[in-house]
């Protein structure tokens, strides 16, 4: 497919000049004469040049066409490429001719391209072919390239070359949203069926067939109905064609026998251009606990109505959500007359100032407090009562409602006053019977002194000794009083235990005697008379030890809660004794009163002759670790 001379028509007009010049030299009556044979000439020349004017325009569309074309030898060298040739293989078209088309193609095509040639030798068809084009920029494209033999004297190959890289993309972005949605429909939990206009099924999920009960291929054509029998009914059937209808989701429920036992179902129908898509979903599960909620919340109610606490729910602003039949009691008013309406009970200022702080504090990490004050009664009388309220936050952290549980602490308010009356009567009576006590035992000691100066008997004297001795002994009974009567009388409090064993040691004249406390960073919840405890035991060592050098004080922990551990070097205590020693001596017996007030034992385990050991032990919940990351 080689071009014209581009100097076609000034060649023709040449010869016509020449050939004219002949013909007038030519005698007249010759063989050639001028007059016809330039009429020849003109018919040639008009169809040479409209042959060329047909080439050329066949050669302008060529090039304008959009799909590439190349015209190759059988030995793949390009002899003719239009523009848009070049614009796939990148040289411009007058330099594709004389290059190789094979060398534009990327090594995985060149097999392709030789079946192809080859298939065009054997005169076979050759179908469309997807060559991928090597650019120079080292890109690489994807064209669909049609091949036919031109068979014009010389055997000519033309290649129609298409860019089919929006194709494939549109291809591939379709298998992506195909493989999309198959892995959607394929790992929902709802069973999903794809029906036509006819409520054919045109696919479905693991879930459908498995609730089906068919073979995943088998039931793909057909109805619906026929393979969900239990959906055949007038509401379904209508539910299914007002979807279609009005071009609008919908919903509705119906119940299926599977498994030897009814479930509910929820059906949602989503309109497609095909028909309407179908999510079927197990409520079953859903509904029984809706309705054990339901029969919960009556039972619940119940509960609640006929608690003697007084309860009720109000909102931030103070209307009442709820309130059962105790409280409306109390304040008079009807429940149906409280429920939605703002109320707040009449609290004696300096109280309610102090509730509204503490209603304040709550926080979602901290929403429960309990708090006593003073309310004035309808009928004006003031009456203790005793509240916790609880505060319900939503997910921001704001404030939603309130719940309260009260009960009237009047009576125990006054017991408890008349008890502490008691208390500090009998308090003053003691202190006043130890202190008269203490002064007639001074008067006693002072006349025995009297009598062992008035006589030299021995007998007398012995007498005298033994009556200081029984004086000695009831003001140490004197002195135990005085301490045990402090048991209990303030409240447990946390208390660091290496802190007040050092207290305690502090307080007492320790010689030479060295104490090591092991214990770090635990405290624990006692009576504040705990230091009492370890004074007692170091007192005990000094005392009873026989020559004690060393205490160490430590702890341990258990799957049951703490051991503190006491113990020195002495020289123990029997066997027989063990027990007896909380008993016989007031020290020790004042240190076990002390630890049960908060459920804390205290009892000896050492060794005799192996030095004293005492074990205090602290059931969880009555300690704690204060350093963080801390152990015993």
């Amino acid at each position: 497919m080689h071009p014209p001379t581009p100097a076609l028509d000034d060649l023709l007009e040449a010869l016509d000049h020449r050939i004219r010049a002949v013909g007038e030299d030519a005698a007249p009556g010759g063989d050639l004469p001028g007059s016809g044979l330039c009429d020849l000439i003109d018919t040639l020349s008009a169809r040479i040049r409209s042959i060329d004017a047909g080439y050329r325009r066949c050669r302008h569309r060529l090039a304008l066409l959009p799909a590439g074309c190349l015209c190759t030898g059988p030995d793949g060298v390009i002899l003719e490429a239009n523009r848009a040739a070049g614009a796939l293989l990148g040289p411009a078209p007058d330099r594709l001719r004389g290059l190789s088309f094979p060398a534009h193609l990327h090594p995985g095509s060149l097999s392709a391209f030789r079946s192809a040639v080859a298939a065009l030798e054997r005169g076979d068809e050759v179908p469309v072919q997807e060559f991928l084009l090597a650019r120079p920029d080292g890109s690489t494209l994807p064209v669909g390239a049609a091949v036919a033999v031109v068979r014009d004297g010389a055997i000519e190959h033309l290649w129609i070359l298409s860019d089919v890289s929006g194709q494939k993309m549109i291809e591939e972005a379709r298998r992506r949203s195909e493989e999309r949605y198959r892995e959607l429909t394929g790992n929902i939990s709802d069973a999903f069926l794809a029906l036509d206009q006819e409520d054919r099924i045109i696919s479905w999920n693991r879930v459908a067939a498995n609730l089906s009960g068919h073979p995943g291929e088998e039931v793909i054509g057909k109805s619906i109905y026929d393979v969900y029998p239990d959906l055949r009914t007038e509401e379904v059937i209508g539910f299914f064609r007002e979807v279609r209808e009005t071009g609008r989701p919908g919903m509705s429920e119906c119940r299926f026998h599977v498994g030897g036992r009814d479930h509910a179902f929820e059906v949602r129908a989503v309109p497609t251009r095909e028909g309407i898509s179908i999510y079927i979903r197990d409520i079953t599960d859903r509904r029984n606990a809706e309705e054990a909620l339901r029969k919960s919340e009556e039972r619940y109610r119940a509960i609640v109505e006929n608690q003697t606490e007084m309860i009720y729910r109000r909102l931030p602003d103070g209307t009442i959500t709820f309130a059962n039949d105790a409280y409306c009691r109390s304040i008079g008013i009807p429940p149906g007359d409280l429920v939605g309406r703002r109320y707040a009970p009449a609290i004696p200022a300096d109280d309610q100032a102090r509730i509204q702080k503490s209603l304040h504090s709550l926080t979602p990490a901290h929403p429960v407090l309990a708090v006593e004050h003073r309310v004035v009664m309808p009928d004006g009388e003031i009456r203790w009562q005793q509240w916790t309220h609880m505060a319900f936050f939503d997910e921001t952290g704001s404030l939603v409602e309130y719940q309260s549980v009260g009960r009237d602490t009047s009576a125990a308010r006054m017991a408890e006053e008349a008890l502490r009356l008691a208390n500090k009567k009998l308090n003053l009576l003691s202190d006043v019977t130890r202190h008269d006590t203490l002064n007639r035992l001074n008067v006693l000691t002072g006349y025995i002194d009297l009598s062992r100066e008035e006589t030299k008997d021995p007998d007398l004297q012995e007498y005298y000794r033994k009556e200081e001795e029984i004086v000695r002994e009831i003001r140490r009974y004197m002195v135990f009083t005085g301490e045990y009567r402090e048991i209990g009388v303030a409240a447990p409090i946390w208390q660091d235990v290496g802190r007040i064993a050092r207290e305690a040691a502090a307080g007492l004249d320790m010689g030479e005697v060295a104490v090591e406390v092991q214990v770090a960073d635990i405290e624990v919840y006692a009576d504040p008379l705990i230091v009492q405890v370890f004074a007692n035991l170091i007192d005990n060592s000094l005392r009873h030890g026989g020559g004690v050098a060393r205490i160490r004080i430590s702890a341990r922990e258990s799957d049951r809660g703490v051991t503190i551990i006491y113990e020195d070097d002495g020289i123990g205590i029997p066997l027989a004794e063990k027990e007896d020693i909380f008993e016989r001596g007031f020290g020790l017996f004042l240190a076990r009163e002390i630890l049960s007030i908060t459920d804390l034992s205290l009892r000896e385990t050492g060794r005799p002759g192996e030095g004293a050991r005492f074990e205090i032990g602290v059931p969880r919940g009555y300690y704690r670790f204060t350093g963080p990351g801390q152990a015993p």
